[in-house]
């Protein structure tokens, strides 16, 4: 079973199509530039190579479209939708709205079978794009022997609560929570932050006296994340949009209490009251009032951080999701595509 899988380097679509590869014997990657983007009738050529099966990122699969060669797409999140009007300039909302929503629903409607990455993508797909097909769900994995909880010492050594905040410095990603929140948090609270140069504004104007610290990380490897999660207390997510999540289930490998918007896919990752607490969108006092919770209790941290471990061992391991993807390959090249 040959799997070629033309894919943007940069991306956590990237990063679980490589997980793939490490799991399925003959999957091969195909990597190219996001900048391909710009000129897709260039995208073929990332395609090209001898294979049974063709699995492409939803976004642009219908480029990778080859007579005789089944196609899978797997949708790892959606932005073509009116939501990212207020989360992305008007430049980014127009290329969502037009051609990227357009190559997203010929891909859609001519790949011989469609992945997502959560109930919440299938749903909302469906919605927008009028999408009628069978399509299946997939969660993502990760790798539970890599992301191992930090030995109970590890946090005894810090003197302040240290929340990280995972990815770009983005108005989805609700980056503009990150100061209020840590003027409401006050003194005895840290928030670290990933991301690059380019997305430091969003959260580098200077807190007031008797605030919480906000702490730059910087653009980080995936390979250094486990070393991460394993120095701060609690995963912060106030995202508006989250495909899956991929960083939340990391953090809960990791034994880790997560703090999160009650929206999107988060929920069916974050148990709220078990694997952590989860707050309406952009309510700076209800996530300070549940980071407060967290650090006042060091007994919930550890519950909610072996609830959230247990959780990800049953439902999101990188053997299950790989298991699943072998399968559903196997089954489309065997001539069981549902159209």
């Amino acid at each position: 079973m040959r799997v070629l899988s033309p894919i943007p380097t940069g991306s956590g679509a990237y990063v679980l199509h490589e997980q793939l590869a490490s799991r399925i014997a003959d999957y091969r990657l195909r990597p190219y530039s996001p900048w391909w983007t710009l000129f897709p009738p260039a995208l073929p050529l990332a395609g090209r190579g001898n294979a049974d099966l063709v699995h492409a990122e939803a976004g642009y699969g219908i480029f990778f479209k080859r007579r005789g060669l089944p196609l899978v797409v797997t949708a790892h999140g959606y932005v073509s939708d009116r939501l990212m009007r207020a989360c992305s300039s008007r430049l980014q909302y127009l290329h969502y709205r037009t051609d990227l929503r357009l190559f997203t629903y010929l891909t859609l409607q001519q790949a011989d079978r469609v992945v997502v990455v959560s109930e919440f993508l299938r749903n909302l797909i469906r919605r927008d794009l009028g999408i009628d097909r069978p399509v299946q769900v997939i969660h993502n994995g990760v790798d539970e022997q890599r992301f191992v909880p930090a030995p109970p010492a590890h946090a005894a050594k810090r003197k302040s609560f240290r929340l990280l905040f995972c990815g770009n410095l983005r108005p989805a990603k609700g980056a503009g929570l990150l100061v209020p929140l840590a003027e409401a948090l006050g003194e005895g609270f840290e928030i670290c932050y990933t991301g690059g140069s380019s997305d430091a504004k969003a959260s580098q104007a200077p807190s007031p006296r008797g605030a919480g610290r906000l702490v730059p990380l910087g653009r980080l490897a995936h390979a250094d994340m486990p070393a991460v999660y394993h120095d701060v207390d609690a995963l912060l997510v106030p995202s508006l949009r989250e495909g899956f999540g991929l960083c939340v289930a990391e953090a809960m490998a990791c034994g880790l209490p997560v703090v999160a918007t009650n929206d999107s896919a988060l929920p069916e990752l974050v148990q709220h009251g078990d694997g952590g607490l989860l707050c309406p969108a952009n309510d700076v006092v209800a996530f300070a009032n549940a980071v407060r919770m967290l650090a006042g209790s060091r007994a919930d941290r550890v519950r909610m951080g072996e609830y959230n471990r247990a959780r990800v061992e049953e439902h999101f391991t990188l053997d299950r999701m790989a298991e699943d993807y072998r399968r559903l390959f196997i089954e489309v090249i065997d001539g069981g595509a549902a159209g």
